[in-house]
C-alpha cells in the first residue's frame, strides 16, 4: 500500500467526520469549495479511508475494556478480602456471568420427550 504524504497523514490524524475542515487542518490551501473538494477526494483513496478506519478501530479498542481484562478487574476485587464481603461477592457473581458458569435451565416438550436445555445467562439476558 502506498505511503501517505504528510498532509494525508494530518489529514487521517484529524478527520473527525468533516473532511473540508480536516483538509484545511492538515495544510492544504485554497476556497471553501477547494477544502471541501481536496477532503471529499481524500475520503474516496481507499489507503486514506484504510487509515481512518484503522485509527478509529484503535480508539474504540483503547476506550473499551475487553473481556479479559474485565475478568481481570473482577477477580482482583474477588481476591481482595479487605473489601467488603458483598462487594466481593457481586465482583464474584459478575465473573461467573462472563464465563457462563451458570445456566437457565430450558424444557421443551412434554411428557416423556421433554428436552432440557441450559443456556448461558450471557445470552439469554442479551
Amino acid at each position: 500500500m502506498k505511503k501517505l504524504s504528510q498532509k494525508q497523514q494530518t489529514f487521517v490524524d484529524v478527520y473527525d467526520g468533516n473532511g473540508t475542515e480536516a483538509a484545511r487542518i492538515a495544510g492544504y490551501k485554497g476556497t471553501y469549495f477547494t477544502l471541501a473538494t481536496v477532503g471529499k477526494e481524500n475520503l474516496k483513496k481507499p489507503q486514506i479511508w484504510a487509515a481512518i478506519q484503522a485509527r478509529i478501530a484503535g480508539e474504540k479498542a483503547s476506550r473499551i475494556a475487553t473481556r479479559e481484562e474485565r475478568q481481570q478487574f473482577w477477580t482482583s476485587f474477588v481476591r481482595d478480602e479487605e473489601l467488603d464481603p458483598s462487594a466481593r461477592l457481586r465482583a464474584s457473581e459478575l465473573l461467573g456471568k462472563s464465563q457462563c458458569d451458570f445456566t437457565d435451565k430450558v424444557e421443551l416438550g412434554t411428557g416423556d420427550g421433554t428436552i432440557r436445555i441450559g443456556i448461558c445467562r450471557k445470552d439469554a439476558d442479551g
